[in-house]
């Protein structure tokens, strides 16, 4: 079975077996030197089920292997205790930052902020937020949760203001160079699932002169040029053949891993259900573009 923490074992002793060196984001954001050995940057987004969250960093942990955590501030997800103790195995804690859909979200027809201010609010959200994390354990780096639901999309409160002011040094979707590195995440409960994804993707970044931040522009041919698995067995068969790339960063969904049957069927059943509406608010939204 996929999707289960054998799996996700066997995958991770698999890039061990062949030399792959394991970062977390920060290691890498804004490095314009790429890293001379083969490497993974290891990324966690925790959208729900902190529990799974803290399974996978034992794991990673007794392997030797550090990687990065992204947490929701959401009651459901920002558990104290489980962020205390994955910081304290040596793994990086960031900020999986929403508040631009939070704030478009509430507001009704009538109610509506002009852009400007919707900005605004959300980005003084995201600062009260920060300093939330900041009083449990050190923040360096940050990214946007997709929201897939809403129209807002979270990282538009930087075309505005700009996060280094804030001590947080880069976003993987704004700092790391996706034509040196491939990009697989598991979004759709599948590693190639880019028909069910909303926002989880890398392919434009531009160069913001203003702010200074690096923003190059990644064409989606560029990326083509990686390969594509379905599977975690289809990514293992491919790192003990020699033919995965030899930098990669790794995104997963904490919650969508799980070794009992009973949350690994409701999982399944769930993203299924999720992948349909997801093909649907796809094709909905590129039909009445203009409403977004």
């Amino acid at each position: 079975m996929d999707f289960t923490i054998k799996r996700y074992s066997q995958l991770l002793h698999s890039l061990l077996t062949q030399g792959f060196l394991f970062l977390r984001v920060a290691d890498q954001v804004g490095n314009t030197t790429l890293p001379s050995e083969k490497c993974i940057i290891l990324r966690h987004d925790v959208d729900a089920r902190p529990e799974n969250s803290l399974r996978l960093a034992r794991l990673e942990h007794a392997l030797g292997i550090h990687g990065t955590y992204y947490f929701r501030i959401i009651p459901s997800v920002f558990d104290q205790a489980i962020i205390r103790e994955i910081a304290g195995m040596g793994h990086e804690i960031g900020y999986h930052y929403e508040t631009m859909s939070f704030i478009g979200d509430l507001e009704t027809k009538r109610q509506r902020d002009d852009g400007t201010r919707r900005v605004d609010k959300a980005f003084e959200r995201f600062v009260e937020n920060l300093e939330k994390f900041r009083k449990i354990v050190p923040v360096t780096t940050i990214c946007m949760h997709g929201s897939p639901l809403s129209r807002y999309d979270n990282r538009d409160i930087w075309k505005k203001y700009n996060y280094r002011d804030l001590g947080i040094v880069g976003d993987p979707y704004f700092d790391i160079d996706f034509s040196q590195a491939a990009y697989f995440t598991d979004t759709g409960r599948r590693w190639n699932g880019a028909d069910v994804s909303i926002r989880d993707k890398v392919k434009l970044r531009r160069r913001d002169e203003e702010t200074k931040r690096r923003r190059d522009i990644v064409t989606e041919k560029q990326l083509k040029t990686f390969p594509s698995y379905r599977s975690t067995q289809d990514m293992i068969r491919a790192i003990e053949k020699g033919t995965f790339p030899e930098m990669a960063m790794l995104t997963l969904h904490p919650q969508r891993w799980n070794d009992a049957i009973g949350p690994w069927i409701q999982e399944l059943v769930w993203q299924n259900l999720k992948n349909v509406a997801k093909r649907g608010l796809r094709i909905w939204r590129s039909r009445f573009a203009s409403l977004f």
